[in-house]
């Protein structure tokens, strides 16, 4: 055994196994909810586009305790069930939605063909340089933004 002795070797197999946090475990508990609602965008329901909601609050071992999510937006609605779950708390909230510019490029993928330039058209106040918020509690949400 290499100079250890076999009450040595026990000792420190022991001592491992009674030491907290040697697993490296890095699970946070946090509660969702289902959240669900509508987006319009200058007084239209949004046609298409992502909705993300970023937990805001519980900071835990120095991680947010939660997760992101996002949905899709179709005709103005969202939907997350609750097993896909949004944390429950304060969220910060990022809406997104592309058009076509009418510019054309041609495509990446290398075969020529061209291919319609999309542009992000919702200000940078409701994603990237996001204000919105949601309070989510616990059970059903109901979150409508109407962006101007």
């Amino acid at each position: 055994m290499d100079g250890m002795r076999p009450t040595s070797l026990c000792f420190f197999a022991l001592l491992l196994m009674l030491v907290p946090g040697c697993s490296g475990s890095s699970e946070l508990k946090f509660s969702t909810a289902s959240v669900g609602g509508s987006v319009s965008f200058r007084g239209k329901p949004l046609e298409t586009g992502k909705i993300r909601f970023i937990p805001d609050g519980e900071v835990i071992d120095g991680k947010v305790a939660g997760k992101a999510v996002f949905a899709d937006i179709k005709d103005g609605k969202y939907s997350i069930p609750a097993e896909k779950g949004v944390t429950v708390g304060k969220n910060r909230v990022e809406i997104k939605s592309y058009r076509g510019t009418g510019k054309k490029m041609v495509s990446s993928a290398g075969d020529g063909e061209k291919i319609e330039v999309e542009e992000q058209f919702i200000p940078a106040d409701y994603n990237s340089k996001s204000t919105l918020s949601a309070q989510i509690q616990e059970g059903e949400n109901t979150v409508d933004f109407e962006l101007k």
